[in-house]
């Protein structure tokens, strides 16, 4: 089957598109050739209105998610000149509110998308699994399992996004092994401080924290965070690392030079992977493979620290698969399952009661 798999991130930096033919059976033995992918950038509007549905009584309105959707739309129509070679577009929706092991609300409206495309929709993946007292998050060690469940090695996987989620494949292959959990901010609050205190989007190539150092009594501040420190399974969102966040560390340290605070940051992004990783994942040594994916992990200082600590590092890349759609091609991936029936969330992950299907159809 082809399916159009679609995903906003926190960051909203754009609408990440994977074209991809999916071929999975009851063994979940999983082929798939992408066919096309591309990121089609949010306008500066768009980013401040889907940023704005963050707000309760924003994402609450129904009008503004059609508004929402429909920008969707306009970007699948962009990506993809001929629909009709598409069996199912599967749409992650926009994340505006995450509230581990209670909600998880996605905006986006199957059933307007439906009506005005023609193609079945799979969407809401996160909530059957909290239904089952899980975290219905994160949902990327079921990709990882397919991907690498063969390697007969050790595998962690790390993805940079807003927050940073790791998943551990064990050399068995076995899915009720397989660990993940998100671990703390990823770029969240790096983009936040970039914004506030140099306007700019993000701390592109490090060239805004490059120069600064560490300061070690913020550091430790912010790795004394329990969401950071608490043990698996757990989930995260990005309001966990906002601005509130950013006005207490001011406060308390209202003198410190703005790149040592950019640096810090960069820092407390490495040291809470680390940290979790060493903590939980309780692997013999740093022989394994740490393949890093997302945004997060073109940051020069990110990807050379972990080196530096003495991880294995590859890049998803190395595996043929681009950064920058993995997270469109696990929603086709999870879309081919439920349309065949196949469970695809990972109880041990997130600590629901039993596996279950994830996603709902809307095809009229």
């Amino acid at each position: 089957m082809n399916i159009l798999g679609i995903m906003s991130g926190t960051s909203c930096d754009g609408l990440d598109l994977c074209n991809v033919k999916i071929d999975i059976n009851k063994d979940y033995n999983f082929n798939y050739e992408i066919l096309n992918f591309f990121t089609i950038p949010f306008s500066d509007i768009e980013k401040k209105f889907i940023f704005s549905l963050r707000n309760h009584d924003n994402y609450t309105n129904k009008e503004n998610e059609v508004e929402l959707t429909n920008i969707f739309i306009n970007k699948i129509k962009k990506f993809c000149s001929n629909l009709n070679q598409i069996d199912y577009i599967a749409c992650h929706g926009q994340t505006v509110l995450h509230i581990d092991k209670k909600i998880s609300i996605q905006l986006f409206d199957a059933k307007y998308c439906f009506e005005k495309l023609d193609i079945p929709i799979i969407y809401n993946f996160r909530n059957n699994d909290i239904k089952y007292g899980g975290t219905g998050a994160p949902l990327m060690p079921f990709l990882d399992w397919l991907l690498f469940s063969n390697k007969s090695e050790d595998i962690v996987t790390l993805n940079i996004g807003g927050i940073a989620n790791i998943s551990h494949i064990p050399k068995s292959g076995k899915r009720d092994e397989v660990l993940g959990f998100d671990v703390g901010p990823g770029m969240c609050l790096i983009d936040l401080a970039s914004k506030l205190l140099f306007d700019f989007e993000c701390d592109f190539n490090g060239r805004l924290s490059d120069n600064g150092k560490v300061i070690e009594d913020l550091l430790n501040d912010l790795l004394s965070i329990e969401l950071i420190k608490s043990s698996p399974p757990k989930s995260m969102d990005i309001v966990d690392f906002d601005k509130n966040l950013m006005n207490e560390i001011l406060n308390k340290f209202p003198k410190i030079n703005e790149r040592d605070l950019l640096r810090t940051l960069v820092q407390t992004t490495i040291e809470s992977i680390d940290y979790n990783i060493s903590k939980y994942l309780k692997l013999a040594d740093k022989s394994f493979e740490l393949i890093f994916s997302g945004g997060g992990t073109n940051h020069p200082i990110v990807k050379s620290s972990f080196i530096e600590k003495g991880y294995n590092v590859k890049m998803i890349s190395d595996y043929g698969i681009d950064s920058s759609i993995k997270e469109a091609l696990l929603i086709a991936a999870l879309g081919a399952c439920r349309i065949n029936n196949l469970t695809s969330n990972m109880p041990k992950v997130t600590g629901a009661s039993s596996k279950c299907l994830l996603g709902d159809v809307y095809a009229g």
